[in-house]
């Protein structure tokens, strides 16, 4: 079962009025400067890719939002095994987090279209401290499914074993699987604050 119970619905609802009064300029100037480029979408999200850059948005919740305009992004399908790889390596990656050589680790995988708001279907590391959210330790929620292909995942990573792990110092890397065996990935390479990521603005509520 994948639809929301009406308690479920009106806490997005709060949610989403509260993101939109608060960034919805933002998310508009991101998704101007893409453009209407290629769009794809699943259950849970919806990914716009063009020349000009890249961002996703959640479909029952628009406002869980991460893009960037620049020609600092690629794009192509992937296998499943690849996509998997790629989060399990990350995750195994947490294991040498410390607040000395990260600035920061975001995963977010969602197994399932309620994944936004139960924990039994997602698998949330956040380690993002900033003025607003001076996080000593990581967030964990949910579990990891290791051998699962999600729905949707994202790693943003920003560490010292960072391009050990994406390949990059400072990257952004989200998959949307698809209904056959290949899966949209999108990486945004990134310098200085050029990305908007409203997952650390700060840490979502939606997985809380």
């Amino acid at each position: 079962m994948n639809e929301f119970d009406p308690l479920q619905k009106v806490e997005l609802a709060m949610i989403r009025a509260e993101h939109q009064k608060r960034y919805q300029v933002m998310i508009n100037y991101v998704k101007e400067q893409v453009g209407e480029g290629i769009e794809y979408k699943n259950a849970v999200v919806r990914v716009v890719v063009s020349k000009n850059g890249a961002y996703y948005e959640m479909n029952d919740l628009p406002e869980e939002f991460c893009g960037a305009a620049g020609e600092e992004q690629e794009h192509h399908f992937v296998a499943q095994a690849e996509a998997i790889s790629l989060l399990t390596k990350a995750v195994e990656a947490t294991a040498r987090m410390t607040r000395e050589n990260t600035t920061h680790f975001q995963i977010i995988a969602l197994y399932s279209r309620r994944g936004l708001v139960d924990r039994k279907n997602c698998y949330v590391y956040d380690f993002s401290p900033s003025e607003e959210n001076p996080q000593t330790t990581p967030l964990i929620i949910g579990a990891f499914q290791p051998d699962v292909m999600p729905l949707f995942f994202k790693v943003k990573l920003e560490a010292e074993f960072a391009e050990e792990v994406t390949g990059y110092p400072r990257s952004i890397v989200f998959c949307m699987a698809n209904a056959g065996d290949r899966h949209l990935l999108v990486r945004i390479l990134y310098h200085g604050n050029q990305v908007t990521d409203l997952g650390n603005l700060p840490v979502s509520k939606t997985m809380h």
